[in-house]
C-alpha cells in the first residue's frame, strides 16, 4: 500500500465515524478508485492517550475495503463491545490506525 493510499483509508474511516457521531464531518474524497472497490478485510483501532479504546475487523474479506474500512472504523467506535462508545467530546484525541489483511 502507498502512504497516500494509507491516508486516504484514514481520512475515510474518520469521516465515516464524524458521521455517526453527528458531527459536522469532515469531507470524504468522491473519487473512487480500484483498490477501494477491491475484496478486502480490515481491523480498525482506535487508541486514546495510548491506550486502546476500541478495536473491530473482518477476518475474511466479504466487502470492499471502503465498505469495510467504514464499517469497522463505526464498530470500533460505537460498538466494540471491551468499550463503552466513544463520545463526541473524545473524537479529536483519539488516533485511528488501519490493519488490511491479506
Amino acid at each position: 500500500m502507498l502512504p497516500d493510499q494509507g491516508r486516504e483509508l484514514l481520512s475515510i474511516g474518520r469521516a465515516a465515524i464524524d458521521r455517526a457521531l453527528n458531527i459536522a464531518y469532515r469531507s470524504e474524497s468522491d473519487e473512487r478508485t480500484p483498490w477501494l472497490e477491491e475484496l478486502s478485510a480490515c481491523f480498525v483501532t482506535l487508541m486514546q492517550e495510548g491506550k486502546l479504546r476500541g478495536c473491530i475487523g473482518s477476518l475474511e474479506a466479504q466487502r470492499s475495503l471502503l465498505m469495510d474500512v467504514k464499517r469497522n472504523a463505526v464498530s470500533a467506535a460505537l460498538h466494540d463491545p471491551c468499550f463503552a462508545p466513544l463520545l463526541t467530546a473524545e473524537f479529536d484525541d483519539a488516533h485511528i490506525e488501519n490493519s488490511l489483511l491479506s
